[in-house]
């Protein structure tokens, strides 16, 4: 009986030598794949500048976000969101404004 290699991985004939039988890699080439898009075309980021535009007019941000909804809906829920923003914060600082107005008017001492 022979003593196999140690240091032999071949397990299916340790007769043979490590180096007498070739090993084959197998070859997995790897591509890059796809990623779901959703409708988005590559001009379609989402830009945070979007969003600014829409926050100070309003009224633009909500006609691209319109226009924009079905074809980029990346810039146009930026967009729509930043008009959004704005209208609920100038509604707390209009609603701030009147309590405020209010209360000066009550403590100014007109009778």
């Amino acid at each position: 009986m022979t003593n196999p290699n140690p240091t032999n991985l071949n397990t299916r004939n340790r007769n043979q030598p490590t180096g007498s039988r070739t090993m084959r890699r197998q070859f997995n080439p790897v591509y890059p794949q796809p990623t779901a898009s959703y409708g988005r075309t590559p001009s379609d980021t989402g830009s945070f500048g979007w969003a600014v535009l829409g926050f100070f007019i309003p009224l633009v941000g909500l006609i691209l976000w319109m226009i924009w909804k079905n074809d980029r809906p990346g810039d146009a829920g930026m967009a729509g969101k930043g008009a959004l923003v704005s209208v609920i914060i100038n509604v707390v600082l209009f609603i701030l404004w009147i309590v405020f107005a209010g209360i000066l008017f009550a403590a100014s001492g007109s009778y």
